[in-house]
């Protein structure tokens, strides 16, 4: 340290002059004055002619004076002078002083002397956040040396942190506690011998207990075997230091699991998160725990007039976390629906809520009674961390409040897909619901799906063609009643045999094995060379394509329905001539008949519903074979994906069948709008007749049916091409009005929707 005493150009306050070297090159000045009346002084420093760069604070002492600290460096120059601004009518105070006369390292205890509580915070603060990255002091061993005395100076004796749990990739879970007042905490340091470290971590802090302490829990690297360092945890009107130990065994973390964190939510919740952060391997972790040692479910029944309620639905994927269930609230006493967090704020839900009528059951007679059912989605919560058993809260008016908390949920992206499809009864969903309550959540399930679909494994039946011209691409789920007369009508095709390979792709990988066998005596029968892809994972009707797409090696594609059957030779052949790249002709599709020999598809065309959703229909649906109109060729919206014919190089360029759309349908006609987008037109063939027995396969899938993805879907395709699409109908009323026609009065789906059911109840 170095004392100076200032040389005045005025009247001399007042003062007292003090040099500290803080590391390297990096001093600090400390100037003590009289309080004054006239606001805060300013303190500049020059050297060599110019101007050094400086950070100041202002620190209150205990007789009321002040004293502003600079922290400097200096590169050797001599008569370094300070100039005090802005202090009253004095004007202004300057000093010179010479830094390479101090040589030692600054004293704590002489630098802390006579500071307050809260400018020795201040100080502390400067000292470990602001400063080293400012002047590069991080890594500087007599700076390291310096902060470690200046911190073991305000805290003679910290306490040890110890190890609570070990978790994974070599990370530990410590727990501490910070003192009343420690306020929000604004950061978190570590001090060793490899130099001070901020570290990048998320911390929670607990309620306050009787005393006003917090508990305060960390994620942290495993000390390393020779230990020591320091942990730096700055709050907002506070500092809490401790010692990090040596390398030894931690508790497992199902030990604490099962213990101290067996009853409290809000911990597991957090603890979750921390572990889905780090690996994939800790995301699979917090699933086991919760499932491991669940919390016991929360609900509030009752069969008088007071509020009831109940969870039974709280899935979460990376998008957030949609809950649902039912309430009852006949006498208006509910004010808020909160929806609890590992750390934070709860999050008000009324305002997000869904809502529907549903009946509870309420007698051994099949007596029921109405209640609200209701569905909503919270972004983001969690930071996508599998939290399987969230805590809800229902805030009565008069302060009541009534905890639910749901049995332990799914983690898995098919199941929490089907969960999120029946989450609102489809006679009551809205394109508002869906796109705030159930499409993020969906959208989030697809893209798990697609990112961690394992790859499929393919087997050959026969030797393949050496160069294909066309690959058939066939997907199966769970029907296979088809194949035999399929297979038949294939292999006595004669341009089908010579020229066309063969692929199926399974997309239900329970039945590989009775599939496989299926076709390896279909070949044997008919000699037909055959692939079977089979995914290991359902992935729906768009991946199935795709994966069958993605070995295929002829120059055109031809994507078929396992339901549909060739009226005759030559179908493939017919529609491949129509193709036509110079003409910009993309694709092509024929005329789909249903076993009756009534019309089934003549081209797909778009058309609003009541709701102003853009729906699929299929021009002369259920008219005779023979309708006039459906004998001509001609350009059309679109064709659908049960038989579409087009190059494979167009497929690949425009990405194939898109995957956000759920389980299957729309994803033909948002390859068609790709078409169109892309420069090309779609062809309809009526030469060319198959049969198309409808939705055999899809009709199997009880997310599906009992579902809302067809809604969502044609909500999808909405939202993406409603401009599109009303332009491209808009041009094909105008050039072909003949085809502006409603469509049949047929439905064009099955009725294939329940009534809705909770587990304990049943909509309105």
């Amino acid at each position: 340290m170095l004392s100076l005493a200032p040389v005045a150009m005025a009247t001399t306050p007042p003062a007292q002059l003090e040099l500290h070297r803080l590391g390297g090159s990096v001093f600090l000045l400390c100037w003590t004055l009289e309080a004054s009346p006239f606001g805060k002084p300013a303190l500049a420093l020059a050297g060599g002619g110019r101007r050094l760069p400086a950070a100041s604070i202002s620190l209150g002492l205990r007789d009321g004076r002040e004293r502003l600290a600079v922290a400097f460096r200096s590169s050797g120059h001599d008569n370094v002078v300070a100039t005090l601004s802005d202090h009253g009518p004095q004007g202004e105070v300057t000093a010179g002083f010479d830094p390479t006369l101090v040589h030692g390292l600054a004293d704590p205890a002489e630098i802390l002397k006579e500071l307050t509580p809260q400018a020795r915070l201040t100080l502390a603060n400067a000292l470990v956040r602001a400063w080293p990255p400012l002047f590069g002091l991080a890594a500087i061993p007599n700076y390291l040396s310096f902060l470690r005395q200046f911190l073991l100076t305000l805290f003679p004796k910290p306490i040890a942190m110890q190890p609570t749990a070990a978790l994974v990739e070599g990370q530990w879970l410590f727990e501490t506690a910070v003192p009343a007042g420690f306020g929000a905490l604004q950061g978190v340091a570590r001090l060793d011998g490899a130099g001070l470290t901020r570290l990048d971590l998320k911390a929670r802090l607990g309620a306050a207990d009787r005393s006003g302490k917090r508990e305060a829990q960390l994620v942290l690297d495993a000390p390393p075997s020779r230990g020591g360092g320091l942990l730096i945890l700055q709050g907002e009107r506070s500092l809490v230091l401790r010692t990090l130990p040596g390398r030894q065994s931690a508790p497992s973390l199902g030990r604490w699991w099962a213990g101290k964190a067996a009853s409290r939510d809000g911990l597991r919740n957090w603890v979750v998160e921390q572990l889905a952060g780090l690996s994939e391997q800790g995301r699979l972790l917090a699933i086991e725990m919760q499932r491991r040692v669940p919390l016991a479910v929360q609900h509030v029944r009752r069969s008088d007039d007071l509020p009831a309620a109940e969870l039974d639905l709280a899935v979460c994927n990376r998008a957030g976390l949609l809950i649902g269930g039912w309430l009852r609230d006949p006498d208006d006493l509910l004010e808020e629906v909160l929806l609890h967090r590992g750390n934070g704020e709860p999050i008000a839900m009324l305002s997000r809520l869904q809502r529907f009528p549903v009946r509870l059951p309420a007698g051994a007679d099949g007596e029921t009674r109405a209640a609200t059912g209701f569905a909503g989605f919270a972004a983001d919560y969690a930071g996508g961390a599998p939290v399987l058993q969230p805590r809800c809260e229902i805030k009565l008016k008069s302060g009541t409040t009534l905890t639910l908390r749901p049995p332990v949920q799914p983690a898995d992206a098919v199941t929490i897909r089907a969960r999120a499809l029946a989450a609102i009864p489809p006679q009551y969903l809205t394109a508002g619901m869906i796109e705030t309550t159930l499409a993020p959540i969906l959208a989030a399930c697809q893209e798990d799906l697609r990112d961690s679909r394992p790859e499929p494994l393919i087997k050959a039946y026969g030797p393949s063609l050496a160069r294909p011209k066309a690959s058939v691409v066939i997907p199966l789920y769970r029907v296979y009643d088809f194949l035999r007369v399929q297979v038949a009508a294939f292999a006595g095709d004669p341009w089908f045999s010579e020229h066309a390979e063969l692929i199926y792709v399974l997309d239900s990988p329970e039945h590989e094995a009775e599939v496989a066998h299926l076709l390896g005596g279909l070949h044997l029968a008919y000699g037909l060379p055959m692939q079977l892809v089979a995914m290991q994972r359902n992935g729906g009707f768009s991946a199935a394509c795709n994966a069958g797409a993605a070995v295929a090696r002829g120059e055109v594609l031809a994507l078929v329905n396992s339901d549909v059957v060739p009226t005759g030779n030559g179908w493939l052949e017919g529609l491949i001539a129509r193709l036509d790249r110079r003409a910009r002709v993309g694709a092509v599709g024929p005329k789909l008949l249903y076993d009756d020999n009534s019309l089934q598809h003549a081209g797909l065309f778009f058309k609003r519903d009541s709701k102003g959703t853009w729906l699929n229909h299929h021009y002369f649906k259920g008219m005779p074979g023979s309708y006039a109109p459906a004998t001509i060729e001609r350009p059309v919206p679109g064709v659908t994906g049960a038989c579409i014919v087009m190059a494979r190089d167009l497929y690949d360029e425009l990405g194939g069948f898109d995957e956000s759309y759920v389980i299957g349908d729309y994803e033909d006609s948002d390859l068609c709008l790709k078409i169109r987008r892309a420069g090309f037109g779609i062809l309809y063939v009526p030469d060319v007749a198959l049969y198309h027995l409808e939705r055999q396969s899809i009709a199997r899938s009880v997310d599906y049916t009992r579902g809302a993805a067809s809604q969502h879907n044609a909500w999808l395709q909405s939202q993406r091409w409603g401009a599109q699409i009303e332009a491209l109908m808009q041009a094909f009323e105008t050039s072909a009005p003949e085809l502006a026609l409603p469509a049949p009065a047929v439905p064009s789906e099955p009725d294939l929707v329940p009534r809705f059911t909770f587990r304990r109840a049943t909509a309105a």
